[in-house]
């Protein structure tokens, strides 16, 4: 099992990142997210990109029909 971290990573880095397979091919989720996209691709609502704000800002979440879909938390910041 993949430790929880414990901060949010650099934006651009893949220092807490878990590997998922989407749409045919394995792509790094940042890990404070990466339930949510698991979910909606299982439910095969396909993700094409996701970002979880880095404790910066609300993270988001690309479908592949152009939709996007903003992830926050009760505070406004993804934990």
């Amino acid at each position: 099992m993949i430790k929880k971290p414990t901060k949010h990573c650099a934006c651009g880095t893949y220092q807490h990142t878990v590997l998922l397979p989407i749409d045919g091919r394995v792509r790094d989720v940042d890990f404070c997210i990466s339930d949510i996209v698991a979910a909606l691709n299982a439910a095969n609502i396909v993700t094409m990109a996701s970002c979880c704000g880095h404790g910066k800002q609300n993270g988001s979440v690309l479908l592949k029909d152009g939709r996007e879909l903003v992830v926050s938390s009760k505070n406004g910041i993804t934990e």
